[in-house]
């Protein structure tokens, strides 16, 4: 068997017209191929009998997945990630079985992403759409498929998932599923008991998606990845009873989205019911209550708190908010790392008022994005509070220009690492940048000199 590291294919050959273009549609992303029957299928052939770590196939049309399938038995790949699929329903068990068969070490990723802007494509033949096709067969010999990580987003197609996870059960740790799949996140994790993360939504755009997990086998070091649970649609829809019975040990991460539709009691069930949870993100919340300031309090795992406040409407009586926000984080003395996010219907004087309650707190980053209060001399007001900060990132932060940052790397004795981008309402000038990194080389070589004495 012949080995390489890893494979991209793609075409742009002419492309060939579907039945939406043909009916008017013009798709607005940039023009892209897909792989005709003249590339598609001799690529292939001339991998047969290699061994591949990461075999990605990008934005092709399948009409034969039996095919496919006879193909991808001689070709062994660690990853397989199958992106910009068109065409015919895929096996995704006879896939994942024809890449284990053989000699040579077993497909441990799997990934498929059907063309979003294509659902009508997802059809055998020109008459027989195949929205809802039928469960594979129970098998006798149900092996275990070996996979540690699974993305499938089948947009129309259902998908038999209790078969596929069940096929899974005793090695998978990472799955992510379009949010239209009906599996609950309990279901899952019900099934598959090693599981480190799940993710629940679209792949609007795949390549964001780092895969795969960079923790996938190493379950020791897990800390290392990024295994979380992004619950950001399935809180949108109420009623929210998948996560009445919600319970994990082994969940690292929490991020939540649009919180301001969802009820205080779902979201303090989330983490309460997460006792080893180490990062929590709180985005786009409209106001904290008590219980959730509580459940996260409670927490001594937690190291890591992202806190993203947009309210739709200002209320006068806003100020408590910040004080009670200002008050409670200075009691989570467990926190590393702090996001703070747009803080809306914040003044200067209240985030200065934050600023000068991280005194309890230990952090070594600190991540600052799109606070419109903030301001030079708001920012002056925490370097007397957070001696330990070895990274700073200030990013589209109200009038903060060159001289708070300066003022931060004079006053941060720890400070290692700063990211600044200005917010498009300060003048800074290419001149002051560059000045700005004179500055900072200089005080560089001072540090370096003083050390080696």
């Amino acid at each position: 068997m012949r080995t390489s590291e890893s494979l991209l294919a793609s075409d742009s050959s002419t492309p060939l017209e579907t039945p939406m273009e043909a009916c008017g549609y013009q798709d607005p992303r940039p023009s892209r191929s897909p792989f005709t029957d003249l590339v598609f299928w001799p690529a292939l052939e001339q991998l047969q009998g290699y061994h591949l770590q990461s075999l990605v196939l990008d934005y092709f049309r399948i009409e034969d997945k039996n095919r496919l399938i006879d193909l991808l038995k001689n070709v062994r790949c660690q990853s397989l990630k199958l992106t910009g699929v068109t065409g015919a329903c895929l096996d995704f068990v006879g896939i994942i079985t024809a890449a284990n068969d053989g000699d040579g070490p077993p497909m441990r990723h799997f990934a498929c992403h059907y063309d979003s802007m294509y659902p009508m494509l997802m059809f055998d033949n020109d008459d027989d759409m195949c929205l809802h096709p039928s469960p594979a067969l129970p098998l006798a010999n149900t092996n275990q498929l070996g996979l540690v990580s699974l993305a499938l987003t089948t947009q129309n197609i259902q998908a038999d998932w209790m078969h596929i996870l069940q096929r899974c059960s005793s090695t998978l740790q990472h799955i992510h599923i379009d949010v239209a799949d009906p599996i609950s996140c309990q279901n899952i994790m019900n099934i598959c008991p090693q599981i480190q993360s799940m993710f629940i939504g679209e792949f609007d755009v795949p390549e964001l998606v780092q895969w795969p997990p960079p923790s996938s086998d190493e379950p020791a070091s897990a800390h290392s990845g990024i295994p979380y649970l992004d619950t950001c649609i399935p809180l949108q829809l109420p009623p929210w009873s998948d996560f009445d019975a919600f319970q994990s040990s082994s969940l690292k991460t929490l991020v939540t989205s649009q919180t301001y539709e969802t009820t205080p009691d779902t979201l303090v069930k989330l983490i309460q019911r997460s006792s080893n949870l180490g990062t929590v993100m709180l985005h786009r919340m409209d106001s904290a209550t008590d219980n959730i300031w509580n459940a996260l309090m409670n927490h001594d795992t937690l190291h890591h708190l992202s806190i993203h406040f947009q309210t739709w409407e200002l209320d006068p009586d806003r100020h408590w908010e910040w004080h009670t926000l200002s008050h409670r984080l200075g009691a989570m003395v467990a926190l590393r790392q702090l996001d703070l996010v747009a803080l809306d219907g914040a003044n200067s004087i209240q985030c200065a008022q934050l600023f000068r309650m991280l005194d309890n707190i230990p952090l070594v980053k600190l991540r600052l994005l799109s606070i419109d209060a903030l301001s030079d001399r708001t920012l002056e007001t925490l370097l007397p509070h957070a001696p330990l900060i070895e990274q700073v990132d200030i990013i589209d932060c109200g009038t903060v220009t060159t001289r708070g940052i300066k003022a931060l790397i004079n006053g941060l004795p720890k400070l290692r690492n700063l990211t600044f981008l200005p917010s498009s309402k300060t003048k800074t000038v290419p001149d002051d940048v560059a000045g700005l990194i004179g500055y900072a080389k200089v005080l560089a070589l001072l540090q370096n000199t003083n050390d080696a004495r």
